[in-house]
């Protein structure tokens, strides 16, 4: 099992509202189970320094 952390955005989608840590077995698992609390808000899911599901895994890099 792994830790996982789950942040529900505020209304900007960057700015984390609420984070939860979590184990999961695996990526699936903690995504869906993000989902469920969320209830439809902007999430991201986080093991270690790895956004494995949400906006952050989308945004480029900034160069500098």
């Amino acid at each position: 099992m792994q830790v996982y952390e789950i942040r529900l955005l505020k209304d900007d989608r960057y700015s984390a509202k609420f984070v939860v840590e979590e184990m999961h077995l695996n990526d699936h698992a903690a995504v869906r189970a993000a989902g469920k609390l969320a209830k439809g808000s902007p999430f991201e899911v986080w093991r270690d320094l790895d956004c494995v599901y949400g906006l952050a895994s989308a945004r480029p890099l900034r160069a500098g």
